[in-house]
């Protein structure tokens, strides 16, 4: 009898460390997957034009941080005099500056577009984006899911005219 209470004993404490096991290789996958966004990199990492033609811009960066999105594409981010986060995105089709907005100025008539047509969902980031003197809006939206995670579902980028007039929607 004590010999049948150690086996099933044993078996419960094998069935936990598989349960254990299981959760930790899924926070570590959840971990992977978030961390392929972007990936941060030194100025000395950055082809050497990137460099050149931001430092070109005569720009007072404070707290210049270098991204790569791929190969062939890197993001200067910055703070400017105004404390406002500001990105360049350079890339070999050109340059893309994007200007982020914080929540409390975001524009009413792309909050009431969003707010109408995704209710469900929340923006993660709103920024004017400039290209060849082309300003438009662009807005991360996402739909939050876990529980204590940051994980995002059903993401969408809404591009908008300046007015606020929506131009189109990209789905992730």
């Amino acid at each position: 009898m004590r010999l049948l209470k150690m086996i099933v004993n044993k078996n419960k404490y094998n069935d936990m460390k598989k349960i254990v096991t299981i959760a930790l290789m899924l926070i570590l996958a959840q971990t992977a997957v978030m961390a392929q966004k972007a990936k941060s990199v030194n100025e000395r990492d950055v082809p050497e034009k990137y460099v050149r033609d931001f430092q070109r811009k005569g720009i007072d960066a404070k707290n210049l941080r270098w991204s790569m999105v791929d190969s062939l594409i890197y993001d200067a981010t910055y703070e400017n005099e105004n404390g406002n986060t500001v990105s360049y995105r350079f890339s070999p089709k050109g340059t893309e500056t994007r200007y982020y907005v914080e929540e409390k100025y975001y524009p009413h008539a792309i909050k009431d577009t969003i707010e109408e047509n995704y209710p469900k969902h929340k923006i993660s980031e709103l920024y004017v984006l400039s290209i060849k003197n082309k300003m438009t809006y662009q807005v991360r939206i996402a739909k939050k899911s876990g529980l204590f995670c940051r994980k995002e579902k059903d993401v969408k980028l809404l591009n908008f005219e300046a007015d606020g007039k929506l131009i189109d929607v990209v789905d992730f």
